[in-house]
């Protein structure tokens, strides 16, 4: 898949870009200074205001028309039992198909992202979602509903690239309360969910309660069309003029001008999205670490939310003996309904990822990002271990609630770390390897979390945290405080212009200056900026 990237010109002619600049130079010629801005400073002067809201919402529904569809496997696994007749091993293979379909996917939707931009894939996404949904509710057997879930989880991988996009418009200060808030919106996500279960699955067919659950997603996908493209990912591509257009239209959401002065590039790259960016020397080491984290949180997260289900059925976690459960899993299992009661107790558990999202979101800022992963990581591990022991249903909750909270804040700390640590050419790819390394782990935990005994689940569950606790000790980098990289490679700074019909400006020597002052926007447009630095040149 070749790039689109390609050198532009602007609309007047006036200016071809032939290289590009890392800092904020000024260039001297003739005794003269014309000022520019980078990318970073313009970011930093918008600041967030409406325009940073309306993303913010399109980009949050997002996160919770995909906690919808991950919630709706956990509650329909009764209802599917009872409909076909199905074993616990065919339950727990529903959820791993769809969570096999988004480590597939992932990959893809972020190379797709990082080579034709991130609003291409999240539309994109959006709509295959809906429409292998709306299929899914009119599956006529089991096989062909499993096929159609590995689709949907797919197709629903391609959100992820909504924190990609996101994370690219936001300041340095902001940007890891904004990104881990999303969490609020995931969490909301899943209550909708139980609450659609609680009103729906008694009078209605699980056809029905799918039909229901994915039209709000055909809503969200016209949404998506507002989206503008990343910024960063037009700078990176060499396409300025529409990194500026979109510029100016925040500017005008925003009410805040641009710093005074040209925008200027940073380094271009013709290749994106190349796998082996990601394992070079420079990067291996980051990437490795964060694979076995991403599987870690996903194995445990997703592990709470299908556990919680399974240790409400119970009065207790020693009420199922290992051997009959066992026996169980590989035979048709009696067709038992939730009550109002399971859901009720499930959504108290839910409400546990509140606090933790307000938890990852301080700590982050305060402690960073390693400490509050670490630290989160940790608490899971030890909730998890207490679980292996018998304990009544009230104190099971208490566990269920903390450690479900610990481990939501190390997952969305994750997210701003993810983005944070690699370069805009690789970014979203970055981002697609990592979840697609994470649903190795949601493949595996229905296989723990339904199948074995709730006692050994949990010692695995606790195990895995521990090992994955002691792996962001390991990674190289903090980013807390740091801007966005643009490039993993050093390049040497340098300030090619040439105006049309004339000889390159060679007497204009560039030199890395302080960054730009806060100034107030002429408000000029490129044409007339550009003019300006013509006029300095004289």
């Amino acid at each position: 898949m070749s790039s689109v990237c390609h050198d532009v010109e602007n609309a007047e002619g006036l200016v071809r870009k032939r290289g590009v600049v890392l800092s904020n130079p000024i260039t001297h010629c003739s005794g003269k200074e014309s000022q520019v801005f980078t990318l970073d400073d313009a970011i930093e002067t918008l600041g967030f205001g409406k325009f940073h809201w309306l993303l913010l919402a399109v980009c949050g529904l997002s996160w919770w028309a995909t906690a919808n569809i991950v919630m709706t496997i956990s509650i329909l696994g009764p209802s599917l039992q009872c409909e076909w007749n199905l074993s616990m091993w065919e339950i727990a293979i529903i959820s791993s198909m769809f969570f096999t379909g988004q480590a597939l996917w992932s990959p893809l939707w972020g190379k797709l992202a990082d080579i034709y931009g991130r609003k291409v894939s999240v539309v994109l996404g959006m709509l295959s979602t809906f429409y292998f949904g709306i299929l899914s509710s009119f599956a006529p057997a089991y096989n062909w509903f499993i096929f159609l879930w590995f689709l949907i989880g797919g197709s629903a991988s391609s959100f992820t690239q909504t924190t990609t996009l996101f994370a690219e418009f936001l300041t340095v200060k902001i940007r890891s309360r904004c990104i881990i808030n999303f969490g609020v919106t995931w969490s909301f996500g899943m209550l909708t969910m139980i609450g659609m279960g609680v009103l729906i699955l008694p009078i209605m067919t699980w056809r029905w309660f799918i039909f229901i659950s994915a039209l709000p997603v055909f809503v969200i996908f016209f949404m998506t069309f507002w989206l503008p493209e990343s910024t960063r990912y037009h700078m990176i591509c060499g396409q300025t003029e529409k990194a500026i257009a979109t510029l100016e239209q925040i500017s005008r959401f925003n009410g805040v001008p641009l710093p005074a002065g040209t925008l200027v590039a940073s380094t271009k790259q013709e290749v994106l999205g190349r796998i082996k960016d990601l394992i070079v020397e420079k990067q291996r080491r980051t990437t490795l670490l964060l694979w076995f984290i991403w599987l870690v949180n996903s194995f445990s997260y997703y592990g709470m939310v299908l556990l919680t289900t399974e240790m409400m059925k119970m009065p207790n976690s020693c009420a199922v003996v290992d051997d009959v459960h066992s026996e169980a899993s590989n035979c048709i299992s009696p067709c038992r309904f939730l009550t109002t009661k399971d859901y009720i107790t499930i959504m108290w558990t839910t409400f546990a990822e509140f606090p933790g999202i307000f938890i990852g979101s301080v700590a982050s800022d305060l402690l960073g990002r390693k400490p509050t992963m670490g630290l989160c990581m940790l608490i899971f591990c030890v909730c998890s271990f207490c679980l292996i022991a018998c304990l009544e249903r009230t104190m099971i909750t208490m566990l269920l609630f903390v450690g479900r909270g610990m481990i939501l804040a190390s997952f969305m700390t994750l997210y701003v770390y993810t983005p944070e640590v690699h370069p805009t050419g690789i970014r979203a790819l970055g981002i697609g390897t990592c979840v697609a390394c994470s649903r190795v782990g949601t493949i595996l935990t229905p296989f723990v979390a339904q199948v074995v005994s709730t006692r050994v689940a949990a010692a695995i569950y606790a195990s895995l945290a521990l090992l994955a606790c002691i792996s962001v000790l390991f990674l190289p980098k903090e980013t807390k405080g740091q801007r966005l990289q643009d490039s993993s490679v050093g390049h040497s700074l340098r300030l090619e212009m040439m105006t049309d019909g004339e000889a390159p400006l060679e007497k204009c020597t560039p030199h890395v200056s302080k960054n730009v002052n806060g100034q107030s926007s002429s408000g000029l447009s490129l044409k007339s900026r550009i003019a300006a630095v013509r006029e300095s040149t004289i």
